[in-house]
């Protein structure tokens, strides 16, 4: 799941979890607070230099699927930087003070935090990871 996020600068979000973690949901509501879906479920990942892009595959083009509600067609963003991965946790494991992390895609490392989707400041902390992306200096080390 793929998000393009339009504060801050265009920068995709990466959403990742397990069936039912609550990638779509997440999505959702970040799509309901301004953000445009890149893909679902389906991600094609380009290097460029040291930068990862990403984009739809043809099939899914726009499609997000909702549990309950079925396979809608969205607004979508065009192929983007990502600049965060967050994985989809447990609330129980979702870290109090995290330390900074990072996962490495196309052996690029990126920005990676735990969140749980289903947390009603889900969506705030999401715009927040991201802004400290852009402004470390936000984080008291």
């Amino acid at each position: 799941m793929l998000l393009k996020s339009v504060d801050f600068q265009p920068s995709v979000v990466f959403l990742r979890g397990l069936s039912g973690s609550g990638k779509s949901d997440l999505a959702l509501r970040l799509i309901e607070a301004g953000g445009l879906l890149v893909c679902d479920d389906q991600v094609h990942f380009e290097r460029r230099q040291d930068k990862i892009f990403a984009s739809s595959v043809e099939a899914i083009h726009g499609l997000l699927e909702v549990r309950g509600v079925g396979l809608l067609h969205v607004a979508v963003a065009d192929p983007g930087r990502v600049r965060l991965v967050i994985d989809l946790v447990a609330r129980e494991d979702v870290p109090r003070l995290p330390d900074f992390e990072t996962v490495n895609i196309l052996d690029v490392a990126l920005p990676h935090f735990r969140l749980h989707a289903f947390d009603v400041s889900a969506v705030a902390k999401v715009h927040k990871a991201l802004e400290t992306v852009h402004r470390p200096d936000m984080v008291v080390k």
